[in-house]
This record gives C-alpha cells, sequence and structure tokens, in this order.
C-alpha cells in the first residue's frame, strides 16, 4: 500500500511539473513582441528619448546627437499622409534625422525611400526605427560624406524618384559638430545643390517639397530657385512676413519648373 500511494504522488508531482511547464511556454509563446533595445555593443549610439507624434500611432526612438523637431514638418506628414503624394512611388528624403518623414511615407504606402543623412547616428536611428516598425525592407539608408556638400553625391548616376522630401538646415554657418549639420548649410551649398539637381533625380511629373520653420531661410530658397530657373509655391495659408524670424509649426514650399512641370 506505502508503495501504491508513493508511486501516485511521485505521478501526479511529476504531472503537476509538467502542466506548470506547459502552463509557462505557452504564455511564453502568446507574449506580444517587444520592440528592439538598442545597446552600446550592437550601435555606436544609443537611444536619447522615445517620442510620440501627433497622426504616428508608435512611439519613435530618437538617438543621441540626432535633430528632434517634428514640427518643423507637421505640414509635410500631413500631405504625406492625407493624399497620394508618395502611394505607390519612389521617394527620396533629404536628411532624414530619426526617420521620422521617411516612416510617414514608408507607412503611406511609398514602395521605395532612400534616406541620406551625414550625421551617422541619424543613418543607424533612421534603420532601427524602420526595423522596429517593420517597413525595414522598403527604406534604403545612405550616409553622405560631410565634405561633399552635393545633396545627390551617394545616389547611382541614373537613379531617379517621383518625389523628393528634405526638412533642409536653415542657416548660413558652418557646422563645428556633427550635430549642427542638422542646423546649419554653409553658404547654403546643400540647398543649392538640392535646387540644381531636382532635373536630373526627378522623374517625369515629380515633386520637390521642402519644409523650414524660419522666414530668412524661405527666402533665400526663393532667390536661389529663381537663380536655378525654377519657381516656388508656399502651401500655407499664413503670411510669411507675418511670422516671427523662427516659427512652428513649419511652412511647406514646393519647387516647381517655371514653366511646365519636372
Amino acid at each position: 500500500m506505502y508503495y501504491r500511494r508513493f508511486a501516485r504522488d511521485f505521478i501526479f508531482s511529476v504531472s503537476s511539473i509538467l502542466l506548470l511547464a506547459v502552463v509557462v511556454l505557452v504564455s511564453e509563446l502568446l507574449k506580444p513582441p517587444v520592440a528592439k533595445t538598442i545597446t552600446a555593443s550592437e550601435h555606436k549610439a544609443t537611444i536619447r528619448s522615445w517620442e510620440y507624434v501627433d497622426g504616428f500611432p508608435e512611439r519613435i526612438a530618437v538617438f543621441q546627437t540626432v535633430f528632434w523637431e517634428p514640427r518643423d514638418t507637421n505640414s509635410m506628414r500631413e500631405m504625406i499622409e492625407t493624399t497620394d503624394l508618395v502611394r505607390g512611388k519612389r521617394v527620396l528624403e533629404i536628411g532624414t534625422g530619426s526617420g521620422l518623414v521617411s516612416l510617414c511615407c514608408l507607412r503611406a504606402g511609398a514602395t521605395k525611400v532612400v534616406a541620406t543623412d551625414v550625421n551617422p547616428h541619424a543613418i543607424e536611428n533612421a534603420r532601427y526605427n524602420a526595423d522596429v516598425l517593420g517597413v525595414a525592407e522598403r527604406l534604403e539608408a545612405k550616409l553622405v560624406p560631410t565634405n561633399e556638400p552635393n545633396a545627390y553625391e551617394v545616389l547611382g548616376p541614373d537613379e531617379k524618384f517621383d518625389v523628393i522630401l528634405s526638412n533642409p538646415p536653415w542657416e548660413n554657418a558652418k557646422p563645428r559638430t556633427i550635430d549642427e549639420y542638422a542646423l546649419y548649410d554653409r553658404d547654403f551649398q546643400l540647398l543649392g545643390s538640392i535646387l540644381h539637381g531636382a532635373r536630373s533625380r526627378l522623374n517625369p511629373g515629380g515633386r520637390l517639397l521642402l519644409a523650414y520653420g524660419c522666414r530668412d531661410a524661405i527666402k533665400v530658397l526663393e532667390a536661389l530657385s529663381t537663380d536655378a530657373k525654377l519657381s516656388t509655391k508656399r502651401l500655407d495659408p499664413r503670411s510669411l512676413d507675418a511670422l516671427p524670424d523662427l516659427f512652428l509649426p513649419g511652412m511647406l514650399v514646393e519647387v516647381l519648373p517655371q514653366t511646365g512641370k519636372f
């Protein structure tokens, strides 16, 4: 009798342990996927903050030294999200930063986005966010050398796009640190290269849209566009002259040929 009771208790204990193991295993398998975590051993940069943006359901990782002011591109992102601007199209974003605008394009149905930046942390940042959000296969992030201000330097010789987007630096000064490249464009070389190369980089009927939160920078854009035999159209109901020199949200400006389309 003793041995029977012992065997019964033993079998019951083993069954309980096995049942508990199965419950734990099933619980682990049913857990929702967790966003990837950056570690110093995996990346040269670490996450500075996690941010939420109106109209974008997921949070965005912002790496150290990467520029972050989403209100600069409010109107650009609204146009991406509410129209067919990028749907089914190839898009180039110049100066991607965290990758926010590129991510909006991918979520809105862009077939491919090429995102460029001079800050290596920004390139990692854009790739990381795209990977976490599951759109990395349609994003190509390219690092631009700091000694080459040409906006199209890292593209293939015949590479063209349906849409080119940028929130360029707005002040004429020499960057001293890598994070200042998001603020300063010495002699507006980057802006000049964006404008002068647009015709050769846009497919027929393509569009070039820039976002600025600086009144003087928009006036420089308009003057340089005229020099490049282009015109500009402010896609904003506000009067530029009534705004302070620096303002938020930024103003969306479309660059067009003086006649016809690209």
